[in-house]
């Protein structure tokens, strides 16, 4: 692994451009750091990637380093406060690794992704979703990404135990374009609620499950209180004009 990766990780801390030392606070895990690259670097398919708030970086280096070397190879990164609220440093950690297989949008996602969509759909192999955590925005993130991704591409949400993101993977287990495809570690125990669904469920044979649940509810369960799920995208989202799931 990278070794600018390794000294953050590490140290728990940043340094700016001038060399002042911050506290390493709103990154991801070194668990979910190790899902986001194996999952790129075991795909020789995924070349251009995308993300959506980039804050100190960690996540970018982490992407930027699984597809170093690709033909095509490039990521996409929407912050529009990298260089307020993150003082600029994820774009100096990127330099500080030697990347310049990257781009920064300085827009709200909003803006940004829409823009990014004008220039043709389908364009890209790997997108992380990291930003804004109300469930609107997180839905709204989320629908624009599918768009953008190509199928066989990857559809990486971060901190799904948060209650309105989890809503969002709920939502989305529904499509039928996309499956489940990987989680991070558990961050915490499971729910009592989801302890007591297990629990009933247990009861039924697997193999009758099934028949009497829906796909999204099984994978919702076997879920637990994971921090990041990536969807992978296995066709084109054809559904028709009023598709609508009870499953949610």
């Amino acid at each position: 692994m990278n070794e600018v990766i390794n000294e953050i990780l590490a140290s728990g801390e940043v340094r700016n451009e001038a060399g002042e030392v911050i506290p390493l606070h709103s990154a991801i895990s070194k668990e979910e750091g190790e899902l986001l690259f194996d999952t790129i670097s075991s795909d020789s398919s995924v070349r251009k990637t995308l993300e959506v708030g980039c804050a100190y970086g960690v996540s970018s280096l982490y992407i930027c380093e699984a597809i170093k070397g690709r033909t095509e190879g490039h990521h996409t990164m929407i912050d529009p406060f990298q260089k307020t609220q993150w003082a600029g440093v994820g774009i100096h950690n990127l330099k500080q690794a030697g990347f310049d297989n990257f781009e920064l949008i300085e827009e709200k996602s909003e803006f940004g992704l829409p823009g990014l969509l004008k220039d043709g759909e389908e364009r890209f192999h790997f997108v992380l979703i990291d930003g804004w955590h109300t469930f609107d925005h997180a839905l709204v993130d989320c629908f624009y990404a599918a768009r953008l991704l190509a199928v066989g591409g990857y559809l990486a949400v971060d901190d799904v135990d948060f209650p309105a993101v989890r809503r969002v993977i709920d939502y989305l287990l529904n499509y039928p374009c996309f499956e489940f495809f990987g989680a991070s570690a558990y961050s915490r125990p499971r729910s009592l609620r989801r302890s007591v669904a297990r629990t009933a469920l247990s009861v039924v044979p697997s193999r009758f499950r099934p028949r009497i649940f829906n796909r999204s509810l099984l994978t919702r369960l076997d879920l637990g209180s994971q921090t990041m799920v990536i969807l992978k995208k296995v066709s084109e989202d054809d559904r028709n004009w009023d598709w609508y799931s009870n499953g949610f």
